[in-house]
């Protein structure tokens, strides 16, 4: 009786050990999930913080106008960008391995350069965004620039 008790106490701790296992694996967000909830940051400023939480402290973001290495960089950046984005339309979003891609709209309020299209290549390790390369066209975008340093 004693061996059949303490089978069936080890036999309940592996179901509990499994079942919690499996319940804290579906609610991890996939990497597709976590690239999604980060670009919606920019479509709604309250919720920008909660994209910023998605970044690892040593994120590497490149555009073809910038290179940061650091999250704090990249706040700096964000800030900046905030100001002027008026939206992300995801058009495609693929993944493969750890790298998710995705096609996407950027609208802004600057005059002649309402909407851009661009393709943004993310890195996601244990849940967090270690980088990003954004590709886009940046001839108007460098005039835009250059207006501002006068």
């Amino acid at each position: 009786m004693k061996l059949i008790k303490q089978a069936f106490i080890i036999g309940l701790t592996i179901f509990t050990i499994q079942s919690n296992a499996q319940q804290i694996k579906s609610t991890a967000m996939t990497n597709q999930e976590i690239v999604i909830k980060f670009l919606n940051g920019f479509n709604n400023l309250k919720e920008i913080q909660e994209s910023l939480d998605l970044l690892a402290d040593n994120y590497r973001f490149k555009n073809p106008m910038v290179e940061l290495n650091s999250k704090e960089e990249f706040i700096v950046l964000a800030k900046q960008i905030g100001a002027v984005i008026t939206g992300i339309e995801i058009i495609n979003i693929a993944e493969n391995k750890n790298w998710t891609a995705v096609f996407y709209d950027f609208k802004s309020s600057v005059k002649g350069l309402e909407s851009n299209t661009g393709t943004e290549w993310f890195r996601i390790e244990d849940g967090l965004i270690k980088e990003s390369n954004l590709i886009y066209d940046t001839a108007e975008w460098r005039k835009f620039y250059a207006l501002l340093k006068e």
